[in-house]
């Protein structure tokens, strides 16, 4: 078959509306795996051929009846892509990144990748460098080092490409004759300025342009948030050059720590204003501005929770969580008299082995705690504190 022709179906399925990535890679999964079919096959089906095999539910059928009208439009596309060397990685080749399968697993993993570059790249080593778009001169000059000391050792930069830390890294990569991945907030066929600017390194095989989104989509804030997993995803370790407490960098940080993944975080000078000490506190490794592993003086997580760490550790031998609504609470408590936290960053300050629901449920009924509305929610103390109350 010809590949323009395949790479309209895969474009027609993955980015079939409102499906989420997880419900899209388990229809490739059941079409492909289970039942054998071909792209030409499931398309050729009828409704209630659909309705037989796989159980779709109403609004997925119409779905893919939709998406099986428009295939005609698609194939422009995909026509389009291949005459312009654009190139389709589909989650089912052996030239997808194994990284990202490993990082996002089924749920999140993009079932196709749009790229243009060298392929080659996506199975080398790849570091990530992440920060702020309004990042500081300390963090630019961080971002700079590392960056050059990354293309020295042969490993691939990857980054975004907004400004501020993400074109640093970029930059700084090229300038040191490195390998680099840009990854893109928007479709692949809306970058025609990025690639006459970066026409020379992509010919040479030293930068790779990737997209996950629909080719013709323009650039949107929602793709920027998206694009940020997938940087991280590429990754198999990350560099956080600024970050503030909210926005990508940070929720890509903390998602980081929370699925152990190596985070490494510069140690800010003493008058800037960020939050990468409590990165660090929240168990990212510290390094100085070259990007050196340092031994940290400020008490990182690892002392200010030893008691709570000890005592997950003796529920894991068997007597978990004893007195565990008392003990606690009592940690909690302590915590927040800090600052406000969201459930993810007290279960992880914290080490506990509670989920976000269990957590979310036990700190409502708590009358010393308070919610915190916003685009995040997070939880602060009452003007009283009243331990023992559970």
């Amino acid at each position: 078959m010809n590949s323009y022709i395949e790479n309209t179906y895969w474009i027609s399925i993955a980015h079939l509306p409102k499906w989420h990535t997880e419900r899209i890679n388990r229809l490739i999964i059941e079409i492909i795996h289970e039942n054998k079919l071909s792209w030409v096959d499931f398309f050729e089906l009828e409704k209630n051929g659909w309705r037989e095999l796989f159980a779709f539910t109403a609004k997925e059928l119409t779905d893919l009846e939709d998406a099986k009208n428009d295939l005609p439009r698609i194939a422009f596309i995909a026509e389009q892509l291949q005459n312009e060397g654009f190139q389709i990685i589909p989650i089912n080749s052996p030239d997808y990144p194994t990284v990202l399968k490993e990082n996002l697993k089924i749920k999140s993993s993009p079932p196709i990748l749009y790229i243009k570059g060298r392929r080659g790249l996506l199975q080398e080593d790849p570091v990530a460098i992440v920060g702020s778009r309004n990042a500081g001169q300390a963090a630019l000059n961080f971002t700079d080092q590392v960056a050059k000391r990354l293309a020295r050792e042969l490993k691939v930069v990857v980054s975004g490409f907004a400004k501020g830390v993400d074109k640093q890294a970029l930059d700084s990569t090229i300038e040191a004759h490195g390998k680099s991945i840009i990854v893109l907030p928007q479709g692949i066929l809306t970058f025609n300025s990025g690639f006459k600017k970066y026409y020379e390194p992509i010919v040479n095989g030293n930068v790779l342009v990737l997209s996950t989104f629909f080719p013709k989509a323009g650039w949107d804030v929602g793709f920027a948030m998206a694009r940020n997993a997938y940087i991280y995803g590429l990754a198999k370790e990350i560099y956080v050059a600024e970050t503030d407490n909210k926005g990508g960098t940070w929720e890509g940080a903390m998602d980081g720590l929370q699925k152990q993944r190596k985070i490494y975080v510069r140690e800010p000078e003493p008058k800037e204003v960020n939050s990468n000490l409590k990165l660090i506190e929240f168990g990212a490794i510290p390094v100085n501005n070259e990007g050196v592993l340092i031994d940290f003086k400020t008490t990182p997580a690892k002392n200010l929770f030893e008691e709570q760490l000890e005592k997950n550790e003796l529920n894991e031998s068997g007597t978990k969580y004893k007195n565990a609504p008392e003990n606690v609470e009592e940690e909690i408590i302590e915590l927040l008299k800090k600052e406000n936290y969201t459930t993810r960053e007290i279960i992880l300050a914290l080490k506990l082995d509670w989920d976000s629901r269990k957590l979310t449920s036990f700190l409502k009924k708590n009358p010393n705690i308070k919610v915190i509305a916003g685009k995040q929610t997070k939880y602060g103390l009452t003007n009283t504190v009243n331990l023992k109350l559970f």
